[in-house]
């Protein structure tokens, strides 16, 4: 389970990686039909950050990725919302996340 979490929750860092090379025009990404302002685009590489380093800080045994994680959330839902057409679906990974936080606060 442990290896599970990690591997679905680096894919979904990985992703927010495309909102970065979408933003600073370093690939051509054509599921993202709206232009990406640099600021956010700041923002997506800062989320990619936070998610890594909450999964690796998981798989370290260290509890601060708890609060890594939550913060990583909220900023990559406010990210999703204002790309909300391009990037929805990233609602239901974030919302599997938060759960499974929630659960380690047992």
């Amino acid at each position: 389970m442990k290896t599970a979490f990690a591997i679905f929750m680096t894919i979904h860092g990985l992703i927010h990686l495309l909102g970065f090379l979408k933003a600073f025009q370093l690939a051509d990404i054509k599921d993202f039909k709206r232009p990406i302002s640099r600021q956010a685009g700041i923002f997506w590489m800062i989320s990619f950050i936070l998610v890594i380093s909450a999964v690796n800080l998981y798989l370290a045994g260290n509890s601060y990725y708890i609060g890594l994680g939550f913060t990583a959330i909220l900023i990559s839902q406010v990210l999703i919302i204002g790309a909300w057409e391009d990037a929805k679906y990233g609602t239901i990974p974030n919302i599997i996340f938060a759960i499974l936080l929630l659960l380690s606060f047992q």
